[in-house]
């Protein structure tokens, strides 16, 4: 589960690069709404919490295997919301948001997959 921790760990990279521009960029409102400050707030922390439970998962941690299961398939869904919402976000932060997604879908695919799954099944 090594690639799956460095696919959280550049989820939360872009997540908190893209909050770093969101404050570099807030005094203009084009660029920067109220919507994309609650976002992308959100996003790094949860990305934050993602890759912490992800760097415990790679550890072997079956409880850490399930949450990161069930928390990147709630984020690629939220991703696909947002993106799916015309006019919602500026499009630099639906680019930003659609990083994150494609590289959670390939977390969600790699968790669902049939040899992770049996790697973490209860013994």
């Amino acid at each position: 589960m090594d690639i799956a921790k460095k696919l959280l760990g550049g989820y939360a990279a872009v997540s908190v690069l893209t909050l770093l521009a969101i404050v570099v960029f807030s005094g203009n409102p084009d660029v920067v709404t109220d919507a994309v400050w609650i976002r992308g707030s959100i996003l790094a922390v949860a990305s934050l919490i993602t890759f912490a439970l992800g760097v415990s998962m790679a550890g072997g941690s079956r409880s850490n295997y399930r949450r990161v299961k069930i928390i990147a398939l709630a984020q690629v869904v939220a991703v696909l919301v947002i993106e799916s919402i015309p006019g919602s976000f500026p499009v630099w932060f639906k680019i930003a948001n659609g990083v994150c997604g494609a590289l959670l879908i390939i977390v969600v695919l790699l968790t669902f997959a049939r040899s992770v799954r049996a790697t973490f099944a209860a013994s």
